[in-house]
């Protein structure tokens, strides 16, 4: 089937799966046997409603939302990358079990207690920034507060929530904005304040994160060789010299580049200035700046990735950044033949 029948399948009988599901689960807690009936169909108690999300740069997605009826807030889930799975071979009734246990996982935000966004006092210690690249969000941009910086834009947003399953959080908009009667710089210094305390910074060398990711997914009797070889080419003079800049749970954690004194910090301890390259709005690439760094490089190393291996939905910009210890201050670098 086709993807407008695939939403069409999800929405005629995920419903009834949920029921099904449901009632085997309770079967199967009985502890009298005799008490389990034979399933039948009954008025449902829950409540589905497929819309259209506009996710980064622009992304729409179609959004599942669930929810037991008498529940006011459900979590959102994602149907675009449910279709890739079926397009790959996987049954429908596979399909559709992932769905219900991903429910099942992200259930806990059901009781979430979302705050007024009307009353400033009630959420201004929730309030975050996000840095998006602004072309790609024009039209969004267009109902929402926002800073342009660079070739960027900073934008405001309500986290109701951050645990082990990631972040849940909201768009302000330019309606609460106006309700709370604030300039955009008092807004702008009360997120980035929370920003920073909520989601605190961390620079780790690419080459710890290479070792790190063969600890954990390489086969065990590979891992010692593997390990040896990152150190020899760290130690090398073509090492690695790149570290890798986000925020302790790596999500949007391009961000961090804002925080006070840490491009300053980290460029002081190396006693050089740095390029800054947008590998995604997840993170930030830091390399000292050398006689022998090669700029071009770095610039068609951003390029490619954001063609090759960076989601649209990830990606935030195609330029590198340019960061002076002496003013300061981050610009978007010209390579000198593209001037």
């Amino acid at each position: 089937m086709n993807y407008e029948e695939f939403i069409e399948y999800i929405r005629e009988h995920l419903v009834d799966f949920f029921e099904r599901q449901d009632w085997i689960h309770t079967c199967m807690q009985q502890e009298d046997e005799a008490i389990q009936t034979t399933y039948t169909e009954q008025e449902s108690r829950y409540e589905l409603e497929l819309h259209k999300v506009i996710k980064n740069n622009g992304v729409t997605l179609d959004g599942l939302t669930l929810r037991r009826k008498g529940e006011s807030v459900s979590p959102n889930l994602y149907l675009n990358g449910y279709y890739d799975s079926y397009q790959m071979g996987k049954p429908m009734a596979v399909i559709m079990e992932e769905i219900y246990l991903q429910y099942q996982r992200v259930g806990a935000e059901r009781d979430l207690e979302i705050d007024d966004l009307t009353d400033f006092a009630a959420v201004r210690d929730k309030i975050v920034v996000r840095l998006v690249n602004y072309d790609r969000n024009r039209t969004q941009l267009e109902h929402c507060p926002h800073k342009q910086y660079l070739d960027l834009a900073i934008t405001f947003r309500y986290l109701a929530s951050r645990d082990a399953m990631g972040m849940a959080s909201s768009l302000i908009t330019d309606q609460e904005f106006e309700n709370w009667g604030i300039a955009i710089e008092e807004l702008y210094s009360i997120a980035l304040f929370n920003t920073m305390r909520i989601l605190p910074w961390r620079i780790h060398s690419l080459t710890q994160m290479v070792s790190e990711c063969v600890r954990q997914k390489a086969p065990d009797k590979l891992v010692e060789e593997l390990l040896a070889d990152i150190g020899e080419l760290d130690r090398s003079e073509d090492g690695i010299h790149m570290h890798v800049l986000t925020n302790e749970a790596g999500i949007n954690g391009a961000t961090c580049i804002l925080y006070d004194n840490v491009l300053r910090q980290f460029a002081t301890t190396l006693n050089c200035n740095l390029f800054v390259m947008p590998s995604s709005i997840h993170e930030m690439m830091l390399v000292p700046h050398r006689e022998d760094t090669d700029a071009h490089f770095l610039a068609e190393l951003v390029s490619e990735a954001n063609q090759s291996t960076v989601g649209l939905v990830d990606l935030l910009s195609d330029r590198i950044y340019y960061y002076d210890r002496d003013t300061d201050t981050v610009s978007i670098y010209t390579c000198p033949s593209d001037e």
